[in-house]
């Protein structure tokens, strides 16, 4: 009890608000994190408040849980971050106390700006006006990452429109985070717009604000801009001397979001001048970075940039998987309904501030004349139907966009899967008619060698047995390679007979399979046959190399207008959470494979201690496969 005064009276400055309110409650002062302090000092104060507010007031243990949210935000661990937070919202709310609530919301929308859930992230930004709309400080900070969140989207009107609101609000008042957050944003959309030396300046301006208010984390993100201006500009050396500025002051915030950007900055700058090597160290330090805190548009330019790497190099083959993992992460995060919901935000943001603005003209009109009042409102409400009906047939432009964009990716990614197949069976042809038939022709020769060799020593006898069995083991192995990539009996009796036949190459003693389906279960279509033989064959192979089971169970069948698909194996299980962050272009092939044949599918554990795994995949029967 003897801490709890003294952890009251922390003198710190919560995000990027830098304002000190009193809560409706009680009149009771709070303090909260400034940008200055580090990650370690603020989760020492946290554990200190969390022990001194067990037996304390809930708002003292509301208080705990904002310093762990602030500690998790700091280490870029933005969804445990909005765990803390959510964990004391309802308490804060059941209080009444604005100053707590609406920093908690301020907290919510910082986390999800910065994991790329944008429409959220502008839901709670408008919350958060609402707490602090007579805090013109804070107001203009929320401003500042509504503009952020637009610039990021390449909107730089809409980004434009709310850097003005935050200037406004700012006035003289610049010595504080909301303003870098603003001249941060600007300097963005002046160099998106092509002008270098604007934002070049701003940078400075940026630098400078925050090295006088001991805000390091600012400072860094200035240093990246004027390294990205300089790389757009063709001087490398400077580029590359204030990328390493930033990132050392990123490594010492343990801010790994900033960290897994420049590393991804500084691989383009090696590649676009052809240091592929250097690159290709750089751009996969930082997909490891944003993989580990679920960074994944990060991970998208990075592996799109990787991908250019390995094409520069003409190591295609590395380069098709890097642009597989690129569309395969961006097709995860790319949904129309962000899009539509980012658009629907700006619609009603836009409308209530229209709403705001009629109310204050019809209260000054009120003091006039009844005809002039009417005339006005009238013009008032035709320019609002005008106006809107104009942004309305822009943003049924921008979804038939968003749309026509969506369709060409999906193409895309199914051509490859086309071309793949295709490359299979002329590779499978080659090896049968022209590698397989001159080892058979080997082989027969020299059965026809030892057949009169008699007079060999039996030294030369054995190498020439040792070496024949050799020749027609190859031969086998040829054959099998050449069935597995192109299997004949799947277009000559259908996926069933193909199936079994995989399943009896399987050794018993290894691996015992069972398959259940009947004829009428499988597709009889050639396309939806070839994919789901894919399909098993990638899933019994990640059994077979991965599982360390000694049961397998697939079933197949026909569910009214779908066919249901189940693998399930009695092996050590899949762990969910890094399934996807060690080697998963296997299971990334899968999924592709199944999304070609419009379907879905899932990975689980069969049992309560993570033990065997079962895949389950829904493919319905009244799509059209791309041919």
């Amino acid at each position: 009890m003897m801490h709890r005064y003294w952890l009251r009276i922390i003198a710190c400055l919560f995000f990027v608000s830098g304002c000190k309110e009193k809560a409706v409650t009680k009149s009771v002062h709070y303090h909260f994190p400034s940008y200055s302090a580090t990650p370690d000092s603020i989760l020492r104060a946290a554990k200190l408040l969390g022990a001194a507010a067990k037996e304390g007031t809930v708002q003292e243990k509301i208080v705990a849980a904002i310093y762990m949210g602030v500690y998790y935000d700091r280490t870029s661990a933005y969804r445990q971050a909005r765990y803390e937070y959510n964990k004391v919202l309802s308490k804060a709310v059941a209080l009444n106390d604005s100053v707590l609530t609406g920093n908690i919301y301020l907290g919510l929308a910082n986390s999800a700006k910065n994991l790329g859930e944008y429409p959220e992230a502008l839901n709670l930004f408008s919350k958060v006006l609402d707490f602090f709309h007579s805090n013109p400080g804070t107001a203009a900070a929320v401003h500042a990452s509504i503009a952020q969140i637009f610039q990021l989207q390449n909107d730089l009107k809409q980004a434009t429109i709310h850097l003005k609101y935050a200037l406004a609000l700012s006035g003289n008042n610049k010595e504080n985070r909301g303003y870098l957050l603003t001249l941060h944003t600007l300097a963005n959309v002046h160099g998106m717009s092509g002008a270098i030396d604007s934002a070049l300046q701003l940078d400075e301006e940026g630098i400078a604000v925050a090295k006088r208010i001991n805000d390091p984390a600012s400072e860094s993100t200035f240093l990246d801009n004027k390294a990205n201006c300089f790389m757009y500009t063709s001087r490398p050396d400077s580029a590359s001397y204030y990328f390493h500025k930033s990132l050392v002051i990123d490594s010492t915030l343990g801010d790994k979001k900033q960290m897994s950007d420049t590393w991804l900055n500084l691989g383009n700058l090696e590649r676009m001048y052809g240091n592929t090597e250097q690159a290709e160290q750089f751009l996969k330090h930082s997909i490891k970075l944003a993989n580990g805190i679920g960074y994944r548009n990060g991970e998208v330019s990075a592996y799109k940039s990787l991908a250019e790497v390995y094409a520069k190099r003409k190591d295609f083959e590395q380069a098709l998987n890097a642009e597989s993992l690129h569309h395969l992460i961006k097709d995860s995060i790319i949904n129309l309904k962000k899009e539509t919901a980012i658009a629907e935000w700006k619609t009603v943001y836009e409308t209530e501030k229209k709403e705001d603005e009629i109310k204050m003209q019809s209260l000054q009109l009120k003091k006039k004349n009844i005809s002039i009042w009417f005339v006005s409102v009238s013009s008032v409400l035709i320019l609002s139907a005008l106006y809107f009906a104009n942004r309305r047939n822009k943003e049924r432009k921008e979804k038939l966009y968003r749309e026509t964009l969506l369709i060409r990716d999906h193409e895309s990614t199914m051509k490859i899967l086309v071309a793949e197949e295709n490359e299979r069976k002329r590779i499978a042809g080659d090896l049968h008619d022209s590698v397989g038939q001159t080892l058979t022709a080997a082989w027969l020769n020299l059965q026809a060698v030892g057949a009169v060799s008699h007079s060999l020593d039996r030294d030369n006898a054995q190498l020439l047995q040792t070496t024949t069995q050799l020749v027609r083991d190859s031969c086998a192995e040829i054959r099998q390679i050449s069935h597995n990539m192109m299997p004949d009996i799947l277009y000559q009796k259908g996926l069933l007979p193909a199936l079994n036949g995989m399943i009896s190459r399987i050794n018993e003693k290894q691996l015992s399979v069972s398959l259940s389906a009947e004829e009428y279960d499988v597709p009889a279509d050639k396309t939806t046959a070839l994919m789901l033989y894919r399909i098993l064959q990638e899933c019994i192979n990640n059994v077979v190399r991965h599982a360390k089971a000694t049961d397998l169970y697939i079933s197949i069948n026909k569910e009214d207008q779908n066919i249901a698909v189940m693998i399930e194996d009695n092996g050590i299980g899949i762990d969910l959470n890094t399934m996807w962050t060690k080697d998963g272009l296997g299971l990334q092939t899968i999924r592709s494979r199944v999304e070609y044949l419009h379907g879905s599918v899932e990975w689980n554990n069969v049992n309560d201690d993570k033990s065997g795994t079962i895949v389950a995949i829904y493919i319905p029967l009244f799509y059209e496969p791309l041919s």
